[in-house]
């Protein structure tokens, strides 16, 4: 049957390529935890779509084979449940809570082998959808608070930004609405196509998970609680902070913190993020890329045209030209290269 045999060379395909990640990522001597996790979900996902071969063979194509096939694919919702909570929550997954999440599925396993019926499959597809469904909401909701912490608390992303992962978080979407439709239709052209699909999101998963950094920053817990304020006149270093930054250029640390700049000003994390957020209405790591931008950037090509992105990045305080160019639109409108060209073709310039 040409449909089989088109699904058995994307089974085979699929299977070599989580095969081949998972061996490389084991073979990096220093792993970061993110990438460890990857791994093993590379080796569960290489294990999981070989074992698709055996419902492949001629005449094993079938509803029970298919139900039991089923069955144990729900088991990956866990798996990539696990990614998502790490990535937005660090250092979520635990030995305890993957047992607890894999306590609904062990149950529905552990009936279907006493009970294998189509009507237990049937009802734990309905039990996945919801449990995905769930899982995304979740996640998303927790990416979004975590981003917003992050822009909050720290002056450079570089290895630790998720505003990728809310792209990603599409395409899962897309890859669970594939997989439903592959259990329902059950036919090998649409097994095809849930290899294909899985392949792009692991890869995008792979792209951006070796960018990340190992250690993951967490709000610190020194200092009370601060109620919000909208009037600066509430914040006894309102005048202070500003001038302290500026008049020591803080901002050229690539590394600078939230954290350190509230020891600077010997009050507490809470107060100084709710002073930008409720009374500058900006966030620290805009706040920081803007005088960057502002007091070293701009006149640095203003004056030096002959400089280099790269090198007017580094002087500036940024880790990265990417950054660098990101911030730079943001605070001018402008691509840095083309204003920079404007600059040169101004009269006397």
């Amino acid at each position: 049957m040409p449909a089989l045999s088109i699904a058995t060379f994307f089974n085979g395909a699929a299977t070599a390529w989580f095969a081949v990640n998972a061996c490389q990522l084991l073979a990096r001597r220093h792993r970061t935890r993110l990438q460890s996790l990857l791994a093993f979900i590379f080796v569960y996902w290489a294990v999981m779509t070989a074992k698709d071969l055996v419902s492949l063979m001629p005449g094993a194509y079938n509803g029970p084979m298919l139900d039991t096939i089923q069955m144990l694919d729900g088991l990956g919702v866990v798996v990539l449940t696990c990614l998502l909570f790490e990535l937005s929550m660090p250092r979520w997954v635990t030995a305890r809570r993957v047992a607890l999440l894999l306590l609904p599925f062990a149950l529905f396993l552990g009936a279907y082998m006493v009970w294998p019926s189509h009507w237990l499959a049937t009802v734990y597809l309905a039990f996945l959808t919801v449990f995905g469904a769930t899982a995304l909401r979740l996640g998303f909701t927790r990416t979004t608070s975590y981003q917003k912490f992050l822009y909050g608390n720290f002056s450079d992303l570089d290895g630790i930004d998720l505003s990728w992962l809310k792209k990603v978080y599409f395409i899962v979407y897309l890859c669970m609405l594939i997989w439903v439709i592959m259990a329902m239709v059950r036919n090998p052209l649409v097994d095809s196509f849930s290899y294909v699909s899985s392949i792009v999101l692991w890869q995008a998963m792979l792209h951006y998970c070796s960018r990340m950094n190992d250690t993951r920053p967490r709000p610190d817990a020194c200092g009370s609680p601060a109620p919000a304020s909208a009037d600066a006149r509430d914040y006894p270093f309102a005048g202070r902070l500003e001038a302290v930054v500026e008049r020591e250029r803080l901002y050229l640390d690539p590394k600078l913190s939230i954290v350190q700049l509230a020891e600077r000003l010997g009050t507490n994390r809470t107060y100084v993020s709710n002073y930008f957020n409720s009374a500058l209405r900006t966030t620290f790591y805009d706040y920081i890329n803007s005088l960057r931008i502002k007091k070293e950037s701009v006149p640095m090509m203003e004056n030096h045209p002959e400089y280099t992105l790269d090198y007017i990045a580094q002087c500036s305080g940024f880790n990265s030209v990417s950054t660098f160019r990101r911030a730079f639109r943001k605070h001018t409108g402008q691509n840095p290269g083309s204003w920079q060209g404007g600059q040169e073709r101004r009269p006397g310039a």
